[in-house]
């Protein structure tokens, strides 16, 4: 089993290639594998900040709830971020939930442990934190797209964003990724309306360059602007 993970770490996260198999080993053997269902909270607001999640493959959605039970989305992690990491970071603000959209499936660790692994293993603390950084790009590029981007460009930026992260080229010359967003989770994750995301993909479809159906998205791979 722990040979599994190692698999699993080594093709999902490029940045554990360089921490050597000494603290791969003893990360892996520490860690649990979960696999949740599409709609399932792998962390509610309610719970304590004491767990350390690797995403093997799937996506799930980061957001907080307010006291009326509204969603503020955040941003949406696939194969190869983590979440939880928090407090091990050095950020003690909790409360927040992490939602799949897709079957996805997970590796977890207690914080107590993993910050015990980061003190002894330094290039370990290093590759977290470069996991870590991707994630609060991610969340940069989410705000600098609402000072300078309109809502068609940030709805389909987005979009070709996820494509070009989880998608797979096809012979066609496209790139194809699952769809697990509904409307209302696009609006939300590009601060827009539900009727604004349904007018753009509408208005912006065309064979070839840009296909969207509940299933799958589809971009030409040298395509840049819709």
């Amino acid at each position: 089993m722990h040979i599994v993970k190692y698999w699993y770490l080594e093709e999902s996260f490029n940045m554990m290639k360089r921490i050597g198999m000494a603290e791969m080993m003893k990360l892996c053997h520490l860690l649990v594998m979960k696999t949740y269902q599409k709609g399932a909270y792998v962390h509610d607001m309610g719970q304590p900040d004491e767990t350390v999640y690797f995403i093997k493959k799937g996506q799930v959605k980061i957001g907080h709830r307010d006291e009326e039970g509204n969603e503020t989305l955040r941003y949406v992690l696939g194969q190869g971020h983590i979440f939880g990491e928090s407090r091990i970071m050095g950020d003690q603000s909790s409360g927040y939930f992490a939602k799949t959209l897709a079957e996805t499936q997970v590796c977890l660790i207690e914080a107590d442990m993993m910050e015990q692994l980061l003190a002894k293993y330094p290039r370990l603390n290093n590759a977290i934190t470069r996991i870590s950084w991707k994630k609060v790009s991610k969340m940069e590029r989410r705000l600098e797209d609402l000072l300078y981007k309109d809502a068609k460009m940030r709805i389909l930026d987005f979009l070709k964003d996820h494509v070009r992260e989880n998608g797979k080229k096809e012979q066609e010359g496209l790139l194809t990724a699952k769809n697990p967003f509904s409307h209302t989770d696009i609006a939300k994750l590009t601060s827009t309306s539900r009727q604004t995301v349904n007018n753009v993909i509408s208005s912006n479809r065309a064979p070839g360059v840009f296909e969207y159906d509940r299933y799958v998205i589809r971009i030409k791979a040298d395509h840049e602007e819709a």
